[in-house]
């Protein structure tokens, strides 16, 4: 009993996604599907979940073999799949988008009671149920990849594909999905989940299979491997991730060169002071929605004008024109929302801030391209015919080769492989190293210890409700401190 792929192979083109690939996944068993952007991760869940066919190989299901022609056939088979594209209409309800694969009927109509009814059971699961009624436009990213996979669950999967949801969600709503998996576990539905927090993986798996360049390499239990050691079969090569070891805990002297007396927080109503310093990377951390977006936002211009101290001198930023020309680069997680420009190519999305708001020289896109480890065909390519980490590494590239002064990133990671995060995480390093300084924003707790703990001078500000509860460094910049000062002592509980 259970899912077994043998040799399966997919290709574009002259482009192989898909080599041989072949695993087995017993009944009740969640398997994290773990590799590098490009690796094969999502064609392989979408063979599965009949969004794409195969060219050669089989898949059989409890001994059976299955070919689905549709994502229809596959869940007529209760094979479902929830992935980082969201799959939601906008102009829907929630309770509608959830209903949206089986809608009751009453007679010819919509069964508009009993629809209600189901959409209801399955978001009080997820304590959810507060969005009965909200139109899905209306909500924040994270929620809306709850719903999809609110929509998942209504249809009793078998078994279901997790394709990258979580890297969307703040820590409270990962703990409500390993709830769930935990249930559909002991019910005998068998779990795929493409994830890249490591985390999330060790919590949440049994097992992993790892492919690279298209082809399974091997599965293994996830108790008998250490990150480091999957992250090298991962790449290829030994990798030893740097977790913090002879971090700093001396005072820690800033040379500020930016000060900004008044960051309006308008979720919030309040107002919240910074001082950044050269070389210093602050991680900005707390439950979703407590002000940290709009720190970001203001600092950048989104919220309106702001008056800053820039090297000592008043600087007033009225839009995010005018924060890019002060040496301000803003890098976003919703790449299709706020980083990609999707009907240009590689080049033109990589010199946009340089010649359209600068009006400088660009470098070669080619040497761009290359520096960051983007993999691709030419620099004439359309941004979208890259996978989503690649994309978000083109992203990456346009801002920093811009050589800017502040970076400020809104999880800028999310999606990304785990050697691309460390990657990633090593050129902000660099950047602030240089003498310019990171404000990053993170609902991965984890990667803002790991980050930090980068440089000599670092901070993880928390905040609460639109101020900041505790500001962490050196010793105190861990999970369970974060944690703590995301819901302080003498608040009031969340519902």
């Amino acid at each position: 009993m259970g899912l077994v792929f043998r040799d399966l192979s997919k290709h574009y083109g002259a482009v192989v996604a898909i080599k041989k690939a072949s695993m087995e996944i017993k009944q009740g068993e969640v398997r994290a599907i773990l590799g590098g952007n490009g690796s094969g991760k999502s064609t392989l869940a979408k063979i599965i979940g009949g969004l794409v066919g195969r060219n050669s190989g089989e898949i059989l299901i409890d001994g059976e073999p299955v070919d689905f022609k549709s994502p229809k056939d596959a869940k007529a088979n209760h094979v479902i799949m929830t992935s980082q594209e969201l799959s939601l209409f906008t102009n829907l309800t929630v309770e509608e988008n959830i209903c949206i694969c089986n809608v009751p009927k009453k007679g010819i109509f919509t069964d508009r009671k009993k629809l209600k009814e189901e959409a209801r059971k399955v978001l009080e699961k997820m304590n959810l149920d507060s969005l009965m009624g909200t139109k899905v436009s209306e909500l924040p990213t994270n929620q809306q990849y709850m719903v999809e996979l609110a929509k998942a669950l209504v249809q009793h999967p078998k078994i279901l594909i997790i394709d990258e949801i979580t890297s969307a969600l703040y820590r409270e709503e990962v703990e409500i999905v390993d709830r769930i998996i935990t249930e559909l576990k002991a019910q005998g539905c068998i779990v795929l989940f493409i994830s890249h927090r490591m985390v999330e993986l060790y919590a949440m798996c049994d097992t992993v299979t790892i492919m690279r360049n298209g082809e399974t390499l091997g599965t293994y239990p996830m108790a008998e491997k250490t990150e480091d050691e999957l992250l090298s079969l991962m790449v290829g090569t030994k990798i030893e991730s740097y977790h913090g070891e002879n971090k700093k805990t001396e005072a820690i002297k800033r040379d500020i060169f930016i000060r900004a007396p008044h960051i309006s927080i308008p979720t919030y109503g309040t107002e919240e002071t910074l001082e950044i310093g050269k070389g210093e990377i602050i991680g900005i951390a707390g439950l979703q929605g407590h002000g940290q977006k709009d720190l970001v936002n203001a600092l950048y211009g989104r919220n309106g004008e702001i008056d800053l101290e820039i090297d000592g001198k008043p600087v007033t930023i009225k839009n995010a024109k005018q924060a890019v020309r002060h040496g301000f680069a803003f890098i976003s997680g919703d790449r299709e929302k706020d980083g990609t420009f999707r009907e240009r190519n590689l080049a033109e999305n990589l010199t946009a801030v340089q010649q359209l708001v600068k009006h400088e020289k660009t470098e070669n896109p080619d040497d761009i391209l290359k520096n960051f480890n983007v993999r691709y065909d030419n620099a004439k390519q359309i941004i979208t015919e890259l996978s989503g980490g690649n994309q978000q590494k083109v992203v990456v590239g346009r801002w920093l080769s811009s050589n800017p002064r502040l970076l400020l990133a809104d999880d800028p990671t999310k999606g990304i492989d785990v050697k691309a995060r460390t990657d990633l995480h090593q050129m902000f390093a660099k950047l602030a190293k240089e003498g310019n300084a990171v404000v990053m924003i993170s609902s991965d707790d984890d990667e803002l210890v790991s980050i930090t703990s980068m440089v000599n001078v670092s901070r993880v500000i928390v905040m609460y409700e639109g101020r900041i509860s505790a500001v962490l460094e050196g010793d105190a910049i861990n999970r369970e401190n974060i944690s703590a000062a995301s819901m302080p002592v003498n608040a009031v509980p969340e519902k």
